[in-house]
């Protein structure tokens, strides 16, 4: 009877070291499962906190798309009132200066300033087709 509950005794030390061994270790698998998940938290925190800021950026970018959009509707709108008369005016002046030059036998195109008028009253007409294709631009993006 000694021998079977010195037997026992041993076996229940065992199954105490055994369980205590088994606690130990589904604690050590709890705690390190609590750090993976700490880290992934901290990694998608970092990676919504980046997000989030290019999505901030993003909407300044396109607020200010519209509003230079806005702008260039104005700049249009009153380039497209001016320009037509501006570059009437223009070309009168120069019909009339190169009349005047003709009949007294002088050759216009040698007058700096008529070079430069023709200059300008073409870059004034370039000027409108590319505020015109600039709008365009911005609607083919859908930028309204």
């Amino acid at each position: 009877m000694k021998q079977v509950e010195k037997i026992w005794a041993e076996l229940s030390a065992k199954e105490v070291e055994n369980t205590q061994k088994v606690e130990l270790t589904e604690e050590q698998v709890e705690l390190a499962s609590v750090g993976d998940l700490e880290k992934q938290i901290t990694g998608m925190k970092s990676a919504l906190d980046y997000f989030d800021k290019r999505i901030a950026e993003g909407n300044t970018y396109i607020k200010e798309l519209v509003k230079y959009r806005n702008f260039s509707l104005d700049v249009y709108s009153k380039l497209s009132k001016v320009n037509p008369k501006m570059q009437e005016v223009a070309q009168k002046k120069l019909d009339e200066f190169e009349k005047a030059a003709k009949e007294l036998g002088l050759s216009s195109n040698s007058v700096p300033q008529v070079k430069e008028i023709k200059r300008l009253i073409s870059e004034t007409e370039k000027s409108m087709q590319d505020q015109k294709s600039l709008l365009k631009r911005f609607n083919q993006q859908g930028i309204k």
